[in-house]
């Protein structure tokens, strides 16, 4: 694996563990309900934010650097709701097809040009970035996200100390 492809594998390893330990024993009810405040309908629910984490890595990985499809509706991820064990599969589905399509680029592969047209109906906008610059936003995407997931759950175990 390149050195550039290594850091990221790493990374999206790293930020996928701590992602779900920010999960880690939360009530199934509070998985996907709880909000800082339930007038916060804007906010998302753990689980919700930890399905678009990993919708949009396997977007960004898999389909932009990696080429290979993905069935992704980006608006449904805000209102997912599931377990956390069906959700630490799909995290290790993905993360073991990130670490096959890194493992594959070549240093050549990183200056391909991924394009997208805008998708307003999905939250897109139009987009020509190289196979490099789309693995580097899914790092930084994941880890805005990620913490926000850890945030997220201050505020949910502060609230059960008061």
């Amino acid at each position: 694996m390149i050195p550039f492809a290594q850091a990221i594998d790493t990374f999206l390893i790293r930020l996928s563990r701590q992602a779900l330990e920010a999960l880690d024993g939360l009530p199934p009810d509070d998985l996907n309900e709880w909000r800082p405040r339930p007038d916060l309908t804007d906010i998302n629910t753990f689980y919700a934010l930890a399905t678009h984490i990993v919708g949009s890595g396997e977007y960004w990985v898999v389909h932009a650097a990696g080429g290979r499809p993905v069935e992704r509706d980006r608006p449904a991820e805000f209102r997912a709701r599931g377990d956390l064990a069906t959700l630490a599969a799909r995290y290790e589905r993905w993360l073991s097809d990130s670490r096959q399509i890194l493992a594959g680029l070549t240093e050549t592969d990183l200056t391909r040009v991924f394009a997208r047209n805008a998708d307003p109906a999905q939250g897109l906008t139009e987009i020509r970035w190289t196979v490099a610059e789309c693995l580097v936003h899914a790092v930084e995407h994941i880890a805005a996200h990620v913490g926000h997931l850890q945030i997220q759950r201050q505020l949910w175990n502060a609230e059960r100390r008061a």
